[in-house]
């Protein structure tokens, strides 16, 4: 199932475009209401997604943390650009 999640969703920028919408509803990259279950259920589904995709497989996971330690909020690129 990994190929196939792999192959719909990270092999084209259309693929990524829609993985990226579906984590936007997923809430994934902001802080959570811990007592909201919804949102956290949804967190969780984004966090299964990207899972099936093997994002988090054995052996990734130091270089997903290094990154997203790189990436920077939109706000912050834009005024990087104006400078």
């Amino acid at each position: 199932m990994q190929d196939k999640y792999r192959a719909i969703l990270l092999s084209s920028p259309m693929g990524l475009d829609v993985l990226a919408d579906i984590l936007d509803m997923c809430h994934f990259g902001c802080t959570l209401d811990p007592d909201n279950k919804v949102m956290v259920a949804e967190y969780n589904v984004g966090v299964a997604i990207l899972s099936k995709c093997g994002i988090f497989s054995q052996g990734t996971k130091n270089n997903v943390v290094k990154a997203l330690s790189s990436v920077m909020p939109e706000e912050l690129k834009d005024k990087e650009n104006l400078i």
